[in-house]
């Protein structure tokens, strides 16, 4: 009577995760659909309404100076055995 019971769990159990795996490919089906589809909407509403470009010159970043850079590596070299756990 144990191994009948047994069979059946074992029966229940993969006819769920069947089902299981099939909902989950018909939703992930329906999403690529649904994405191709907003895709398509997005590129008439892009001809219809198109967007501004703004072409702003970018700002330059200043260099560190050398001073800058020697501080940094001693900062660094001083900070790493705090990092590593060390003392």
């Amino acid at each position: 009577m144990n191994m009948d019971l047994f069979w059946q769990n074992m029966q229940d159990g993969l006819m769920l995760a069947i089902l299981g795996m099939g909902v989950v490919m018909i939703f992930l089906t329906f999403m690529m659909w649904v994405m191709k589809l907003n895709d398509v909407i997005m590129l008439k509403l892009n001809e219809v309404f198109p967007e501004e470009v703004n072409e702003e010159p970018k700002k330059v970043q200043p260099v560190k100076t050398e001073d800058e850079i020697a501080i940094a590596v001693a900062c660094a070299t001083k900070l790493r055995p705090l990092i590593k756990g060390g003392r």
